[in-house]
Formats: structure tokens, C-alpha cells, sequence
């Protein structure tokens, strides 16, 4: 895949989506691990000079022959963006705290095949691009070699990321369980790093599940596993201040170095304050219950308190 070669602002959050995260001034927050805050327009965030370039010379600036630009491999996404998360924003959503389970709480709603594929489209970009994935891109090479000469190591990264949103897009198509978070009251955040485990390369082996953050009242969450029924599709799902909490502690359990807010700035946790892509380990937190409670996952909720029972048939 080729593209321009010459230097570009490459997003890895794209501006179609961080211009939701502007307050009424038109500030978005970036804040660290140390606490220190940023104020700016959104489209200063998110940006990596030529992040999607890949060069193969030895040195800085030799230019070769197989270096590429794969940015192209995300233009459709950040085309589809804006009719997304109208879309999002348009689905009908009913708050039901009364209900006493999680898994009566979603509400059906119709989505074609258009639809989903556009939104599989768009939320796997967000994975793909992070921050979080880049690392992951070349974590196996230093893990072998050890830390590697800035030249080598974005190569490296840069090579096993370039056909991954193809791969995992392909991987998803339209299949699984998908569910539209809203939380009129309090805010989601956005990271460098959010729950999925879409890592480059791609394998086709892997049961793909994500939840990301769109905008500030909007969150998507996407599951493949083992068993589900394959109706409902897509549901909606009205979250509480308390939930809408608990999902953001997984965005700054899996963010490195920046945490961005609209309005309501978060409390820091002790995980996001170490400065280092964490994750869940098991199935006992907050989005696997999430997951598991989506409507059409009886048998893998079966499946789950078996295993917890200790019962393996």
C-alpha cells in the first residue's frame, strides 16, 4: 500500500472523533500520569509525525524503495466516523435501574449489515492506531532483543501494524455481540489505551472483544466468544454514574501517558499513575461481567459459572 511520502500528522485519535470531546470553550483535557494537566483545541492531541509511514533505511532520512505509508488503510474509517456516531446517538436507549439483573437492562435495537460494518470499521481503527497497540507491536522483538535503536524499533512496529486493520475488520465482518453504552450523567474518558485485545499482528485464531470509548455520553462494546446466540445483534444499554466509573477505571488501567476529559476531570487511579499499559488478567472485572451479561450470551454465562463451580462438561 502506498501513500505520500512526504512528513504528515498521522492521528491515532482521529479529529472526526475528538472534536466531541471539546467543552464549551473548545478545550479538550489531557492529563498524566503525574497529575499535570493540558488544556487544548482536541486536534493537537492524538497526533504522531508520519505514525503510519514506515521506512526501512538504516539511517534517519535514507529513503528506500519498500518504504510505504499505509495511512490509507484508515481513511474509511475516518470517513464513516461522522455518520457513526450520529447513528449512536440516534438509537433508542431506556435508562431501566429497576430491573434486577444486568442482562435485563439492554434494549434491542435493529442495525443492517451496513450499519455494523461501518461501526466494526470505525472501532477498530481506535484499537489499531493506539498507543497501547503500537507498543504492543513490538513488544515480542524487545522482549527477545532487548530495547532497540529508535530506527529498527518504529520499522519493526510500524511492519507488523500495517495490514491489521484489514485483518481484524476482516476477522469481525458483522458477527458477534455488540452493545451501545450511553451515560446521560457522567462522562466517559479516553486513552492511549482502552480494553481489547486486537494486537498486531492480527491472528486469526483470536476471539476478538473490545470496549472503547466514542464520545463523552457514548461507549461501544463488541464481543465474539465461544458460543452466543446470533439475536440480538446490537443492543442498547443506559449506564449509572457508578458504572460509567467503574468503565472508566479500565481506560486508565490499560492508558500509559494520557488520559483525555471533556468536563469532568477524573480522580487518578493507582494503575495509571505507574505509567505503563496494564491489563486485566482472568475474567473477574468489570467489562467481562459486562460482556458476559449482553442478551444472547446465556450459554457462555453458563459456561462461566460452571467453570467457576469447577464444572467442566
Amino acid at each position: 500500500m502506498q501513500g505520500k511520502s512526504k512528513s504528515e500528522r498521522h492521528h491515532w485519535w482521529p479529529e472526526c472523533v475528538s472534536r466531541h470531546w471539546m467543552d464549551s470553550e473548545g478545550i479538550t483535557h489531557w492529563i498524566r500520569p503525574d497529575g499535570t494537566i493540558t488544556p487544548a483545541p482536541p486536534d493537537n492531541f492524538g497526533v504522531i509525525g508520519n505514525g503510519h509511514f514506515i521506512k526501512l533505511g538504516e539511517t534517519p532520512g535514507e529513503k528506500t524503495v519498500w518504504d510505504q505509508n499505509f495511512e490509507p488503510a484508515f481513511d474509511q474509517a475516518d470517513s464513516n466516523f461522522p455518520a457513526v456516531i450520529s447513528w449512536l446517538q440516534s438509537l433508542t436507549r431506556e435508562d431501566r435501574y429497576d430491573a434486577k439483573m444486568l442482562n435485563e437492562r439492554f434494549l434491542t435495537a435493529d442495525a443492517s449489515d451496513k450499519q455494523i460494518a461501518c461501526l466494526v470499521e470505525c472501532i477498530v481503527s481506535l484499537a489499531v492506531r493506539s498507543p497501547m497497540n503500537r507498543e504492543a507491536s513490538v513488544s515480542l522483538a524487545e522482549s527477545l532483543r532487548g530495547r532497540l535503536q529508535k530506527q529498527e524499533r518504529n520499522a519493526i512496529m510500524k511492519l507488523n501494524m500495517k495490514d491489521s486493520q484489514q485483518q481484524a475488520v476482516s476477522l469481525i465482518g458483522t458477527r458477534g455481540k455488540f452493545a451501545v453504552l450511553y451515560s446521560p450523567d457522567s462522562e466517559f474518558i479516553f486513552g492511549d489505551g482502552f480494553f481489547h485485545n486486537i494486537k498486531s499482528p492480527v491472528y486469526q485464531s483470536l476471539r476478538p472483544k473490545i470496549l472503547v470509548p466514542i464520545t463523552p455520553e457514548i461507549s461501544v462494546v463488541y464481543a465474539r466468544p465461544m458460543a452466543y446466540q446470533t439475536e440480538p445483534r446490537l443492543s442498547t444499554l443506559t449506564l449509572t454514574p457508578t458504572e460509567t466509573t467503574a468503565l472508566n477505571e479500565t481506560v486508565q488501567i490499560y492508558s500509559k501517558n494520557a488520559l483525555f476529559y471533556r468536563s469532568q476531570k477524573p480522580t487518578l487511579g493507582e494503575a495509571f499513575q505507574r505509567g505503563v499499559h496494564l491489563e486485566y488478567s482472568g475474567t473477574q472485572n468489570s467489562v467481562e461481567q459486562l460482556i458476559t451479561a449482553l442478551p444472547g450470551m446465556e450459554e457462555e454465562r453458563r459456561r462461566r459459572d460452571q467453570a467457576q463451580r469447577g464444572i467442566f462438561f
